[in-house]
C-alpha cells in the first residue's frame, strides 16, 4: 500500500469529525435527503404542511404553485429573480418550520407544494408533490 493511500486512510476520519469552530462535520458537508411523507391539510383559507424531519437539514424551503410543479429544483433556483422566466413556482424560506400553515389562501383554489431540506452543502432535490384545496 503505497504512503498516500495509507496517510489519506489514518487522517481522514480526523477531517470529518473536528468539531472545532471553523470547521464543517461531515454531516454538513452532504446535502441532506429529500423529506419524505408530505402532507397537505385543507383548513379556513389556509392549507397545514408537515413532513418528515431530515436529520441534517438546518433550514427547508416550500415551493407552491395553483398548478403542478414539474420543474426541478435547479430549475425554480435558477429561476428565482428572473423577470424573463416562464416558471411561476413559488418560493418560502423564512421562518418554514415544520408544521408550516400556509395562510391567505382563495378558498376553492387548488395548492400544489413540494419541499426541499438544505444545511450548507446545499439540497438533494425536492419532495413528492402534495396538494390541497382552501375552503372558505
Amino acid at each position: 500500500m503505497s504512503t498516500r493511500i495509507l496517510a489519506a486512510l489514518l487522517f481522514s476520519p480526523l477531517l470529518f469529525s473536528c468539531g472545532d469552530e471553523g470547521t464543517i462535520s461531515y454531516k454538513e458537508k452532504m446535502p441532506p435527503a429529500v423529506p419524505g411523507n408530505l402532507e397537505a391539510v385543507a383548513g379556513s383559507q389556509q392549507i397545514t404542511l408537515t413532513w418528515d424531519k431530515v436529520g441534517n437539514a438546518s433550514s427547508y424551503r416550500i415551493y407552491w404553485n395553483t398548478q403542478e410543479i414539474t420543474e426541478n429544483l435547479k430549475q425554480i433556483t435558477d429561476a428565482e429573480g428572473d423577470p424573463n422566466t416562464s416558471i411561476t413556482v413559488q418560493t418560502i424560506k423564512d421562518n418554514v418550520t415544520n408544521p408550516y400553515v400556509h395562510t391567505g389562501l382563495t378558498p376553492g383554489t387548488k395548492y400544489h407544494y413540494r419541499v426541499a431540506a438544505f444545511n450548507q452543502a446545499g439540497s438533494k432535490g425536492l419532495s413528492s408533490e402534495a396538494s390541497g384545496t382552501a375552503i372558505p
